[in-house]
């Protein structure tokens, strides 16, 4: 069936898009700058939070992670289980997202000014990540472009780094030059999804996607070229997280450590807006050690399996087809991921918008989606208002925030489904021109051929 082609955004278009995201992200900036300063008089600290929403894990982790002593992460870092805590710079995410940090705050010495800091170099990756998306898909890329993740999330933590990164590895498994070299194109693929998932773990799930597309794609290669190319995907998406991990473990192995100690033990509680915590209480909430642990468990467990069951599901319908869904697939593994991790934070929306671009998904879904996130956003950060007042009857807020963790959750679950029944978005390319054939050459004339995923 031929595939539909998107049309593509003149300059002046793709001019008006970067001031959009430019525009979103400083609306995200301005209204998490207000949690850097005191609160306003006649209000506690929490409720200033809840009614002006205006939380940032940026400056929120200035002080608690002492960023500001502009301490090398991971290298006589310190943790604590009772109370959790990481000090002497090293922060609860992989190695390279805490360069990142340690990096963009050596300029500046105060809270406010690390999260404006932080919130230009967000607002340059989000231009990097939408001209990215324009020449895989054309106009579809207003819709990361043009909806409210950016203004809620650009400044809300480093979420931006990881989805440049994935946009990167789909841009290299899809860009025409590499046609010619597919060795080259799943290593720059895995290269891109491996730094991904060193600023944030969930792209190295893109990997195994790719992997299965070099071995299972019938496309004429030989078993030995497709291992050689399965083999430059997986090393490509090891080399970066292995240079970013292995000599701080050789350095300081307890202060490499640090960081996943306090992932294991962090409690599943009401701020991972999980359906683990609220789908479990009221013993999620009893602050019980053991319960804890299997809660943590148990969403381990189902994450891992739900991961296997895409990826053999991929599996059945790259044999079936001769073409491996690897991109459908990876929007698949990261609704399961979603879904199934005991932290469901709010602005990992913005890693799933990107998907909603270069996959033709109804935009009922994408609509449907961004509302739940929305509730979600805003019954959160409200009934955290009126907690802090004091209100202890249902509010409105609490229905809106059940709607948003429950809708958001139900919805992962059908886009698994959805996503993998999809097409993607991206648009035609053809393979590289050949040179024409000699009289006397019996081989076919080239054709062009369109990507698929």
């Amino acid at each position: 069936m031929p595939r539909r082609v998107t049309a593509s955004p003149g300059r002046l278009e793709q001019l008006a898009m970067c001031v959009l995201v430019l525009v979103l992200t400083g609306i995200s900036l301005l209204s998490k700058l207000p949690c850097t300063g005191p609160p306003p008089p006649g209000l506690t600290r929490a409720a200033h939070i809840g009614r002006s929403a205006c939380w940032s894990d940026v400056a929120a982790l200035w002080t608690p992670r002492d960023l500001g002593l502009h301490r090398l992460p991971y290298v006589n870092g310190t943790f604590t289980s009772q109370p959790l805590t990481l000090t002497g710079g090293t922060v609860e995410y992989p190695t390279l997202g805490g360069l990142w940090i340690w990096l963009t705050a050596l300029p500046v010495d105060s809270a406010r000014g690390f999260l404006v800091l932080t919130a230009v170099v967000a607002g340059v990756l989000a231009v990097a990540v939408t001209l990215l998306l324009v020449r895989l898909t054309g106009r579809r890329a207003w819709v990361f472009a043009a909806t409210p993740p950016l203004a809620l999330y650009a400044a809300y933590n480093w979420d931006l780094l990881p989805v440049l990164c994935t946009v990167l590895g789909v841009t290299a498994m899809t860009t025409p030059r590499f046609r010619s070299s597919p060795w080259l194109r799943f290593g720059l693929a895995g290269l891109a999804f491996g730094t991904g998932a060193a600023f944030k773990l969930y792209p190295i799930m893109f990997v195994a996607a790719i992997v299965l597309a070099a071995l299972l794609d019938r496309d004429g290669r030989p078993l030995g070229r497709r291992v050689a190319q399965a083999s430059a995907a997986l090393g490509g998406g090891l080399l970066v997280p292995l240079l970013a991990n292995v000599p701080f473990a050789l350095l300081d192995l307890d202060g490499w450590l640090a960081p996943v100690r306090f992932q294991a033990e962090r409690a599943t509680g009401a701020s991972t807006l999980s359906v683990w915590y609220w789908g479990l209480l009221p013993w999620s909430s009893s602050g019980d050690p053991a319960f804890q642990h299997r809660m943590t468990a148990l969403s381990t467990a189902a994450t891992a399996l739900g991961v296997l069951v895409v990826l053999a599901v991929t599996v059945v319908l790259a044999l079936r087809r001769g073409r491996t869904p690897w991109l459908q697939s990876a929007a698949a593994l990261l609704a399961v991921y979603m879904v199934c991790n005991k932290v469901d934070s709010l602005q990992y929306v913005l890693w799933l918008v990107p998907f909603f671009v270069v996959l033709r998904v109804g935009g009922w879904w994408v609509t449907a989606y961004l509302l739940a996130d929305l509730a979600a956003f805003v019954g959160w950060f409200r009934s955290q208002y009126y907690g802090a007042i004091g209100q202890t009857a249902l509010t409105w807020a609490d229905q809106a925030l059940a709607v948003g963790i429950w809708g958001r959750a139900a919805l992962l679950v059908a886009l698994v489904v959805v996503f993998l029944r999809s097409e993607p978005a991206v648009q035609q390319w053809s393979e590289p021109e050949r040179p024409p054939a000699a009289p006397h050459d019996a081989s076919p004339p080239a054709h062009s051929e369109s990507i698929r995923a």
